[in-house]
């Protein structure tokens, strides 16, 4: 820059170039206080004065660049660290249903574990503790399998488990995940002390318990070791109401509404005026549709919604082998989200694989599952910058989807 001094030069390059952490060395023969001031205001890096040694130079310019570098890498670190923070904080509201149903089921003097796929045991009271002979600090982070003994008593706990981890579409009576909460009487045959069965002085215990899987999308069981209604003695409870009742009444609401469907598809209008209070009734969901139209989000397309997930998750697959050269199978295992079965010696992870490929993506999937997985492999900071961009752009439009279909 002819006709500037070294100062002008450099503050003319530091104006010009602000978005990059340029070093910059100030090279003068003026080597007093002041203008070792002057020059460190002027945005110089580094200030060598006149005459010097070219050796000095060249260290003091690796020094800089080693600087600049290290700079540049803790600024990287510090913001991968708050995107950690921020998917780690993502990742716990979608746990939050989980612990509201947490607090209602402490409330609960019935034996109770509460666990959530593929599995894991996140919740148990001490009654449950004291039947099954052992501490809640043991069984928590278990699978819910280890309670069961290969005996054929636990052959409808087992299948009922099985069908809800693939998401029940192969069920025989229709897939029960259409309801948002299932309940069904099992009976459970554990080993009693828990996890003894080495012992001799061990005993096989039998309860009559009640199993309940709470929404279709939600991935939560709760089994109760003992045979009886503890819900309804907490029907007043508010946070009963938002995490169970109000589930399962809009799970009941689904199903009439499927029934009234499948009725109005066949019936004539001769049916209809033989009865004048059904047509009352009928008139009555314009009302209702209206409603919903008026407060709620609308909509979007249910096949863009099914598309998407199996979007993200494939792109989330692909992430997690591009970074870390592991499988699926490592995934679902270091995430503790998806099931690994073993099947004729094989481990496979059956219901992962349902959400790589639309055709078999169960009938209601559970989105979460899918947002966590990508949450979890985010989460890793070594991802390349531009694979990392693509798997948060699938992300957040799946969340867009999700929030415009008021799934969440």
């Amino acid at each position: 820059m002819p006709g500037l001094n070294g100062y002008e030069v450099c503050q003319k390059l530091r104006q010009k170039y602000t978005q990059i952490e340029l070093p910059i060395i100030l090279v003068t023969a003026k080597n007093h206080l002041e203008d070792l001031t002057l020059g460190f205001q002027t945005g110089a890096n580094d200030y060598l004065a006149k005459p010097f040694h070219n050796e000095e130079l060249r260290s003091r310019v690796e020094n800089q660049l080693r600087l600049s570098l290290l700079h540049r890498v803790n600024e990287d670190n510090a913001r991968l660290r708050s995107q950690i923070e921020n998917y780690a904080t993502a990742d716990m509201e979608l746990r939050s249903s989980r612990f509201r149903l947490q607090q209602v089921l402490e409330t609960i003097e019935a034996g109770f574990i509460a666990f959530e796929l593929p599995g894991r045991i996140f919740s148990v009271n001490q009654r449950a503790a004291d039947l099954l002979g052992t501490a809640r600090e043991v069984l928590l982070n278990k699978n819910i399998a280890t309670l069961f003994t290969d005996s054929a008593i636990n052959s409808k706990l087992r299948n009922a488990l099985s069908e809800w981890e693939v998401g029940g579409d192969d069920s025989a009576n229709g897939s029960h995940q259409d309801a948002a909460a299932l309940s069904i009487e099992v009976q459970l045959e554990a080993v009693f002390p828990y996890n003894s069965s080495s012992n001799p002085s061990t005993k096989s215990v039998t309860f009559q318990c009640k199993l309940n899987l709470f929404g279709g999308d939600e991935g939560t069981g709760v089994l109760f070791l003992e045979d009886t209604e503890p819900l309804q003695n907490f029907s007043n409870n508010s946070i009963l109401k938002d995490t169970v009742e109000l589930v399962s009444f809009l799970g009941q609401a689904q199903q009439n509404i499927r029934r009234i469907s499948t009725r109005l598809s066949v019936m004539t209008p001769h049916e209809i005026a033989e009865h004048p209070r059904l047509l009352d009734k009928l008139q009555n969901i314009d009302e209702l549709v209206g409603i919903i139209d008026e407060q709620l989000p609308a909509v979007s397309s249910e096949g863009e919604y099914r598309q998407q997930l199996v979007t993200l998750m494939r792109s989330a697959l692909h992430t997690w082998e591009a970074t870390t050269q592991k499988s699926k199978i490592e995934l679902a295992e270091e995430s503790h989200i998806w099931a690994v079965s073993i099947d004729d010696g094989r481990l496979r992870t059956r219901t992962f694989d349902r959400y790589l490929r639309l055709e078999h993506l169960p009938k209601i999937p559970r989105w979460r599952e899918v947002v966590r997985t990508a949450y979890f492999v985010l989460s890793n900071p070594s991802i390349e910058p531009e694979t990392r961009a693509s798997l948060k752009t699938e992300l957040e439009k799946t969340k867009e989807i999700l929030k415009k279909a008021a799934i969440n």
